[in-house]
């Protein structure tokens, strides 16, 4: 898990992806976002976030399914930021440049969150 301190390059994070870039696709970051390279995300009112690693109630799964992992760092303090890509699908990724959310670490949470990226048939190495 990188920390605040280390700066991950767009895509720097991935170890393969599905042929043509078939693995990305684009959406808007929600306004008041700043987010990292390598960030699960998730999709709240149609707008990626900051995954929030959230469990339902038996503290096995994410209230919110991660989307995926924004390929860029953006800021979005001054307003939503359109067209930004992430990783959606068909991905190996390395896991010690993945910015899981706060809450992994401790209990199911990060095991909660990568079992959502393999849905997604993205898999942390």
């Amino acid at each position: 898990m990188t920390t605040l301190t280390e700066t991950v390059h767009a895509g720097e994070f991935l170890q393969s992806e599905a042929n043509g870039f078939l693995s990305r696709d684009a959406a808007t970051v929600a306004s008041g976002q700043v987010l990292v390279a390598g960030q699960v995300v998730e999709f709240s009112a149609g707008k990626l976030i900051a995954c929030s690693g959230l469990l339902d109630t038996a503290g096995t799964q994410l209230v919110t399914a991660s989307a995926g992992i924004l390929f860029d760092a953006v800021d979005a303090t001054a307003g939503d930021v359109a067209d930004c890509v992430y990783i959606a699908r068909d991905a190996e990724v390395k896991d010690d440049l993945i910015t899981y959310p706060t809450e992994t670490t401790a209990g199911g949470e990060k095991a909660a969150v990568i079992a959502s990226l393999k849905d997604l048939h993205i898999r942390p190495r």
